[in-house]
């Protein structure tokens, strides 16, 4: 019988890891080029242009993330049977409260 060993996945995990890697840091570039021109082209502030872009582009990709999040929430809460509501009952005074205001009022 013969073994033929089983091929790991893990080169293609870590080329598309690197593509998507090299995707972002392009992203982030361009993104931190808009800012610079939006800025007009005004020198010296490369660094803070590109920590803006990749925390623009983080909340961009955790977005999806947290609109799920909030999606089962909602559909649990919505699934979940209703709560009943406390009803609201009149308390009737004891016999012994009753009769001591009564008394109260005589004089007694």
């Amino acid at each position: 019988m013969k073994v033929t060993p089983k091929r790991s996945k893990a080169k293609t995990t870590n080329a598309n890891s690197e593509e998507s890697a090299i995707d972002l840091e392009e992203r982030i570039r361009c993104r931190a080029y808009e800012l610079y021109e939006r800025r007009g082209r005004e020198d010296g502030r490369d660094t803070e242009d590109w920590l803006q872009a990749e925390a623009e582009l983080a909340g961009e990709r955790n977005k999806p993330l947290a609109d799920e999040a909030v999606k089962k929430v909602r559909n649990s809460r919505s699934q979940a049977p209703a709560k009943p509501k406390p009803s609201r009952l009149k308390k009737s005074r004891s016999s012994a409260q009753s009769k001591t205001e009564e008394e109260a009022r005589d004089g007694y």
